[in-house]
């Protein structure tokens, strides 16, 4: 299988709000197991709503850092961890 291209650009932009990073911490903790809305509702800090966190994670699907069989199903990880670093030269991103 061919390694997918992470957009770093993307990354930072779901990453930016303070309750997609939660959202993607408490995948990443749940990794490999997937997370309905409901697990992840109950999960946040403070009260959002179901909507707010279906758009949450679009974001992070489109970044590529998530991925769902369906709401139904749940959302999972892509991966156990991502790596993030800026340097003079861009930024990288890897996966572990």
């Amino acid at each position: 299988m061919p390694k997918r291209e992470l957009n770093g650009r993307k990354i930072g932009d779901a990453i930016s709000d303070s309750t997609r990073a939660e959202i993607l911490r408490h995948i990443l903790k749940a990794y490999p197991q997937p997370q309905t809305i409901t697990d992840i509702e109950k999960a946040l800090s403070k009260r959002v709503s179901p909507t707010t966190i279906s758009f949450h994670l679009h974001k992070l699907r489109d970044a590529g850092l998530i991925a769902t069989d369906g709401h139904k199903k749940g959302f999972r990880a892509l991966s156990q961890a991502v790596n993030i670093k800026i340097d003079n030269n861009g930024v990288h991103v890897e996966e572990r």
